[in-house]
């Protein structure tokens, strides 16, 4: 509030009594303002402590959300891995869900193909050379013209051996590259391509494996296919059908349309034949145990991370004697001097605060009820992870790896139960899902009292309330303080009237004595 507030045109200077009547207002103005300056440090260190809640808020959030993401996912606690004992014949791949143990694949006679069909002849145009691929129809046949309508059919056959045919309409004034870009990406499920090398076009089934029993993967109508491209006759030596890969799986023989398949959770890929190959392999699933106990001690490193800004801000020195500065402060200040003075003023809002208590308390209870997980383990410590012996770590975690790498191998569902299971009575529910639980109570806690990223009206949260009413109180107070200084100059202005009156008296009172002296 700068000392013109409220100001008055009709006031006037110290001319009667030599006084300074702005800087005097504005001196006595300072000590009536020093109430309003206090409250504008005590709004300011409620902005702080908004300000740290929203911090710690976010910890908790970002925490929350890695929870989720990882300890409730299977393919982060239940991943499996593969080996294969003959790489160059299978390799394998398996699911989160792929049961544990081994399978023998063997007497891999062939591998899947797609069937393919060859034009019969090179395609040539009315000039009789090979055709241009980026020239119109029209300009390539003699059947067509700019406008005519070129109509032909695709039909392929589904898993169950269902006819199911693609039609397709082009005009003259298209190109031989733009119809086999239009099949290409149609769900004619074909791929064609046109050599112009050889003049010869190849279509070849998008998929391996026999879809048509004793009959051909694919068939071509209307003319543009059969007579222009010359795709017209399934002669053995244009025609290459469709096979299955045949081999044997766990001593069954069996075959699969793909070369690429999925058994039990694990997706299963023939790389060659036992001809050339060797007979057999054999595939063992197993627990990944590094990558689960990697995702377990990145849980228990974030946890003890949140644990420690947690209880750093519970312990965190307030120093009353650093109030907010005030712009006056500032200006004679140095900007080193600005800096410490604000780190010691920002410092301590949340020291003991009742939320951030019962978060770290409510958390380490969380994790350490048992779960029924209907496994080998139900307590965090059966898998070596307990609080650490230092009172002064604050319930952080401390981790056995050796003993966590050992309940991996031995039951790596029930680890997965124990901290992902879920149901409607506590004690079904697993450690990371009950801890996620008690961290979005305190971020909702946090939100009522501090607002939380989407709250933009002050007065939906405790501290923004607050706020409001201090801004009432200071307008309040600045209209208080407007008026009063309107008081200070009214005085002053009737002071120095009154004195300019005397002086008028004091002058015609000595004009009046001389006059008599001249008598």
């Amino acid at each position: 509030m700068d000392s013109g507030m409220g100001s008055n045109t009709n006031r006037i200077t110290g001319f009667a009594s030599g006084m300074n009547i702005d800087q005097t207002v504005s001196d006595l103005m300072r000590a009536e303002r020093q109430p309003l300056i206090k409250m504008e440090q005590e709004q300011m260190q409620m902005q702080y402590k908004m300000e740290d809640y929203r911090e710690m808020n976010r910890e908790y959030r970002s925490f929350s959300t890695s929870i989720f993401d990882n300890m409730f996912m299977r393919s982060s606690l239940s991943a499996k891995q593969t080996s294969s004992s003959n790489e160059s014949l299978v390799s394998a791949s398996a699911a989160s869900d792929a049961q544990s143990g081994t399978f023998t694949v063997s007497d891999v006679t062939q591998l899947a193909e797609a069937a393919s069909v060859q034009s019969s002849s090179s395609i040539t145009g009315g000039s009789g050379g090979n055709v241009d691929p980026e020239a119109s129809l029209a300009d390539q046949f003699d059947d067509y013209n700019e406008g005519s309508t070129i109509d032909f059919g695709i039909t392929t056959y589904n898993e169950n051996g269902e006819a199911e045919k693609k039609e397709f309409s082009f005009e003259g004034s298209d190109s031989l590259n733009d119809v086999l870009s239009e099949v290409n990406r149609s769900d004619a499920g074909v791929s064609a391509f046109y050599d112009q090398q050889t003049g010869n076009i190849s279509v070849t089934r998008s998929e391996t494996g026999v879809f048509n029993e004793g009959g051909n993967e694919m068939a071509f109508e209307g003319d543009f296919l059969t007579n222009q491209l010359n795709l017209n006759s399934f002669a053995d030596t244009e025609y290459r059908g469709a096979q299955n890969a045949e081999f044997t799986l766990n001593g069954i023989e069996t075959n699969r349309r793909s070369n690429t398949f999925t058994e039990n959770g694990i997706e299963i890929t023939l790389n060659g034949t036992s001809a050339e190959n060797g007979n057999s392999a054999s595939l063992q699933v197993s627990p990944d145990t590094e990558g689960i106990k990697e995702t377990v001690m990145n849980f228990v490193d974030e946890y003890n991370s949140l644990i420690e800004k947690t209880n750093d801000k519970l312990s965190e020195e307030r120093d009353r004697e650093y109030p907010p500065l005030t712009d006056d402060q500032r200006s004679e200040m140095s900007d080193e001097e600005i800096s410490q003075w604000e780190e010691k003023s920002q410092s301590g809002y949340l020291r003991s605060d009742d939320i951030l208590s019962n978060a770290t308390t409510s958390m380490r209870r969380s994790l350490y009820d048992t779960v029924n997980t209907g496994g080998s383990f139900d307590q965090l410590t059966e898998i070596g992870i307990t609080t650490t012996s230092n009172y002064q770590d604050g319930g952080k975690l401390e981790v056995d790896e050796d003993q966590l790498e050992q309940a991996i191998s031995q039951d790596a569902e029930s680890v997965y139960q124990l901290f992902a299971s879920d149901g409607e009575n506590a004690e079904d529910k697993g450690l990371a899902r009950r801890l996620r639980e008690q961290v979005d109570q305190t971020v909702d806690n946090i939100s009522e009292r501090a607002g939380g990223p989407n709250t933009l009206d002050p007065s939906q949260f405790t501290i923004g309330r607050e706020m409001n009413q201090m801004d009432d109180e200071i307008s309040d107070f600045e209209r208080r303080m407007t008026r009063t200084e309107n008081r200070y100059y009214d005085q002053f202005t009737r002071m120095e009237q009154a004195i300019a009156d005397a002086n008028q008296q004091a002058q015609q009172i000595q004009q009046q004595l001389g006059g008599m002296g001249m008598m």
